[in-house]
């Protein structure tokens, strides 16, 4: 069936069937007059110039005194549309139809202004909490190019992202497919289309999780992704349950011992008073010694768990690596790139301490060690580098009550974590690509 066709219908189209109906009716009327009254030729046409052209005269006038102030609020509302709210309509009436729509219009107009400004204020608003926010986090249009991001995105990406603005997301490690069609069992849903986005990297894919929605901003749609470190979360969930483990082992165990310790004692002083078995009063002094050890051990091990007292100060790390130095025989070579540093004197001391010996325990006497301090974007990067074996199992660095070597106790790495942790920053150990040996990292925000 045809769909009826619309006639053209305007102002323009109304007000000219108005004059050719009008001088029409004149012209009838007027050959009517001049017909009875047998008038002459030049009383015929200084008649039709007299009316005729006036009236057609007077009413273009009318047309365009009507017609000049609706294209004035015509360009007006355009401009509206394009956020250009500077244009406005002064038509020549002072009140009826068309100043009342002219008014409404200017308050419109500046409605909408106030509004904008609002929105572009609430817009650099979202932008600077990106800024601060220490999640991956980027900006992209809808053809997947970047418009903004935060530092922690160009770490994730290894480049300043001001560098790679309006670059496509597949040059920075992401998938982005736009048109990825959406599976659903609804036959009016499946023409629908959805924004799609991946990280390209499978082994980048396996440490992060990628998050995606819309984001409307100054009239425009933009795609916000938020990279979330998986590993993180698991670390976090892991410091828990150990933690947690941690308590009840060292309650538990504590009040175990205790008892048994107090009565060890108890009878190792009956049988010294009363000159019984020496081999017995040996066996409960065993009893004592490694019900103390144990006690000792577990309460080492709750020290894990410990919340410390942070006092966060400029340390002049010259002085503080020079201290640390002095400590060990072992040659070790320091280059400073960053001579001070936010952070809790004492507990960056124990640490750097348990990590340069860790790594002159792993390398040759003939092996100098180095310890690096150097500025990576808004963290301290401290690297302590041995020429060592390297790590043989890395994934089991930090968990309690491992270790490789020979009489650990498998704390040492776990609470220098928690140390570096508690100020805000991250230790990290892996192999060495160029060669044999180790690097411990700890990295300080600045």
């Amino acid at each position: 069936m045809r769909e009826k066709q619309h006639k053209s219908y305007s102002f323009e189209s109304l007000f000219h069937r108005y004059i050719a109906f009008t001088v029409t009716l004149l012209l009838i009327l007027l050959s009517i007059i001049f017909y009875f009254s047998a008038a002459s030729t030049l009383v015929i046409v200084t008649a039709l110039l007299l009316v005729i052209v006036p009236f057609v005269a007077v009413s273009y006038y009318v047309k365009n005194t009507i017609q000049t102030p609706l294209n004035g609020l015509s360009a007006s509302l355009e401009s509206i549309r394009n956020e250009d709210y500077s244009l406005r309509v002064k038509p020549k009436f002072n009140h009826g139809a068309i100043k009342a729509l002219s008014d409404e219009v200017s308050l419109m107009a500046s409605d909408l202004r106030v509004r904008k400004l609002h929105y572009d204020q609430h817009a650099v608003l979202v932008l600077n909490l990106i800024k601060q926010l220490a999640t991956p986090i980027a900006v992209f249009d809808k053809s997947g190019r970047l418009k903004h991001a935060n530092d922690a995105f160009s770490a994730w990406c290894r480049t300043p992202w001001q560098q790679v603005k309006y670059a496509h997301a597949n040059s920075l490690g992401l998938s982005f497919h736009p048109h990825a069609k959406v599976e659903s069992n609804d036959t009016q849903d499946k023409s629908a289309h959805r924004m799609q986005w991946q990280i390209a990297n499978e082994q980048l894919a396996d440490r992060w999780q990628l998050r995606y929605s819309q984001l409307s901003m100054q009239d425009e749609h933009f795609q916000l992704v938020v990279l979330t470190n998986i590993e993180q979360l698991v670390h976090e969930t892991e410091q828990i349950a150990w933690h947690k483990m941690t308590r009840v082992l060292s309650h538990e165990i504590n009040n175990s011992l205790s008892p048994i310790k107090s009565l060890a004692q108890s009878l190792e002083e009956i049988f010294a008073q009363q000159s019984l078995d020496e081999n017995a009063q040996q066996a409960l002094g065993v009893i004592v010694s490694r019900s103390d050890s144990l006690m000792q051990f577990v309460n080492r091990y709750a020290s894990l768990a410990q919340q410390f007292e942070i006092n966060i100060e400029t340390v002049n790390l010259v002085s503080l690596i020079n201290k640390i130095t002095a400590l060990f025989t072992h040659e070790i070579n320091v280059t400073v790139g960053v001579e001070r540093v936010l952070a809790d004197k004492v507990l960056l001391e124990q640490t750097l301490i348990n990590l340069v010996k860790n790594a002159v325990e792993a390398s040759d006497a003939a092996d100098a060690i180095e310890i690096i301090s150097q500025k990576k974007g808004k963290h301290l990067t401290l690297s302590i580098i041995d020429k060592g074996a390297g790590i043989a199992n890395p994934d089991n660095l930090f968990v309690p009550f491992y270790t490789t070597k020979e009489g650990g106790k498998g704390i040492g790495l776990a609470l220098c974590r928690n140390m570096i942790e508690q100020q805000g920053g991250r230790l990290s150990l892996q192999n060495r690509q160029d060669k044999k040996g180790a690097i411990a990292s700890i990295e300080l925000p600045q």
